[in-house]
């Protein structure tokens, strides 16, 4: 985080970063290893080591482009493939939560709405530490309310409609349809396997 003549900007806590990155990189490793130790087919640990392969520097390039940026004039939230400038005008209030993700931690956003009640940009709160974030609300010096401690997307949903995503509402169901294209993608893959086999 730093002040540059007046503007705030905000990057991701990068050493928890390079943590979580890391972790990543030994969870590929053991993985592929016990796949190739295993008597399961190469093509799994192929399959699973290029999805790491993939997943790591996405990863990587999210944590080294991501930052928000305050100016006198407007508030810009980077990603890694999305750059979302609003005019600090339009900025009348933010809903600040700890919502909680299906077997495990709660994650804190920030939701920004203009005077309407609209969502103008999300703050996936993940990135950045706790106090960089007060401190944006603190710059921002608009209202900002939410729940006292950490609720569900679903129960959020019901205080503050519109500002989280019906998937984000109902995870169990698209890790279930995940879960059936993916078991049914290694069904194929094994039918396949047997008869050319054979």
């Amino acid at each position: 985080m730093s002040d540059v003549q007046g503007d705030l900007v905000i990057r991701p806590d990068f050493r928890t970063g390079l943590i979580v990155l890391a972790v990543m990189a030994v969870a590929a490793a053991v993985i592929v290893a016990a796949i190739l130790i295993g008597d399961a087919p190469i093509a799994f640990a192929l399959i699973v080591g290029g999805l790491f392969g993939v997943l790591i520097p996405l990863a990587l390039g999210a944590l080294l482009s991501a930052r928000i940026t305050l100016t006198a004039h407007e508030l810009t939230v980077q990603g890694l493939f999305s750059r979302k400038c609003q005019p600090r005008s339009r900025v009348a209030e933010m809903v600040r939560a700890s919502i909680i993700a299906p077997r495990g931690g709660a994650g804190e956003s920030l939701f920004v709405l203009d005077a309407q009640g609209n969502l103008l940009t999300r703050v996936q709160g993940n990135l950045y530490r706790h106090e960089d974030l007060a401190r944006l609300v603190n710059a921002l010096g608009v209202p900002c309310s939410g729940p006292d401690g950490p609720v569900s997307a679903k129960e959020f949903a019901k205080t503050y409609p519109g500002l989280v995503s019906w998937t984000e509402q109902h995870p169990y169901r698209i890790a279930f349809a995940v879960a059936g294209v993916v078991c049914a993608a290694a069904m194929a893959l094994a039918l396949v396997s047997i008869a050319t086999g054979s």
